[in-house]
């Protein structure tokens, strides 16, 4: 189904960036509608938020408006690489926080009707850290392969390669060891961890056959200073700071965590979440990887219907269940 979009930009002040600074960001639907809005928090570090637009149906299927946006350093949001390049101390979570905060603020959005948080990926990291804050307004909270940390992250992914057939876990493991990512070996073996723990789906979608053009080097310097040099996050950057496991149960919002069987966003990364949040839900997408609705159409669907139907259900309480 195709969705108009009404789309803009928003000052975001910066203390430490000399130039204006905004974040870009695309409306399906009515803020006025009387439903609350849902704001999608899209993967990375380094995405845009067209990893997200399928959640964009969530407006003509379930009423609620939907909010995209391009996070600072990213996408049609300012680019600061000339400014702060790959400056572990600048890009950090909570950079991030306070710019969803500012969202918030801009479109008066922790009044009224209050309002619901999708997030994906790293996009699950800056919904998690978010909640914890107990923001004002927020309803619900849906985490997409989510983990409590830098070190968990790199944890799952390396649990998936070493599921991998052995000439492929070599290939990585000598180019970890190397840092050096350029080789047409390391991209047939990263190409076969992708297909693993990632995106199943054969062929790949275009979008996502895009996203990993550039596995050999980081395209920004958000990406470089957050992920580090290798796609692994073997020699991660900021998020290797961040770690949210103490603070999940400040979590009040009702939360949904889903994430895929094969997803490198492992069992261990999802169940301090689960053990922690105090009114949470755990989904796993049965023969899925990590980014769920680009794997299949039934996928796709059923991703956006348990998804929908928990941001629907406003006023029933969640007890913790595995599903």
């Amino acid at each position: 189904m195709d969705t108009e979009f009404k789309e803009g930009t928003i000052p975001f002040a910066i203390p430490s960036v000399r130039k204006p600074c905004f974040t870009y960001y695309k409306i399906a639907g009515d803020l006025d509608c009387g439903k609350p809005p849902i704001i999608c928090l899209h993967g990375g570090p380094g995405g845009t938020h067209r990893l997200m637009v399928d959640f964009a149906e969530l407006w003509p299927r379930y009423g609620h408006p939907v909010i995209l946006y391009d996070m600072i350093g990213c996408g049609q949001s300012t680019n600061l690489d000339d400014e702060k390049g790959a400056d572990e101390s600048f890009w950090t979570v909570s950079l991030f926080v306070d710019e969803l905060n500012n969202l918030v603020d801009h479109f008066k959005l922790n009044v009224n009707l209050g309002f619901h948080i999708i997030g994906a990926s790293f996009g699950s990291v800056l919904g998690a850290d978010f909640a914890t804050t107990q923001p004002q307004g927020l309803r619900r909270l849906v985490l997409g392969c989510p983990a409590a940390s830098g070190p968990s992250i790199v944890r799952g992914l390396r649990s998936r390669i070493d599921e991998l057939p052995a000439e492929h876990q070599q290939v990585i493991n000598d180019a970890v060891m190397r840092q050096r990512f350029g080789s047409k070996a390391f991209k047939t073996a990263y190409r076969a961890f992708a297909r693993y723990a990632v995106c199943r789906a054969e062929p790949f979608p275009a979008v996502f056959e895009r996203s990993i053009q550039n596995v050999d080097s980081p395209s920004t310097g958000v990406v470089l200073a957050m992920r580090g040099p290798c796609v692994f996050g073997t020699k991660l950057g900021s998020l290797r700071e961040w770690d949210v496991t103490d603070r999940l149960n400040q979590i009040t919002a009702k939360t949904l965590l889903w994430h895929g069987e094969y997803d490198h966003a492992t069992d261990d990364c999802v169940r301090p979440l689960f053990e922690r949040i105090p009114r949470v839900r755990w989904y796993t997408f049965p023969g899925s990887g990590h980014v769920v609705t680009y794997e299949s159409r039934e996928l796709r669907e059923a991703c956006l219907t348990l998804t929908g139907d928990f941001l629907s259900q406003v006023e029933a309480d969640v007890d913790a269940q595995v599903e």
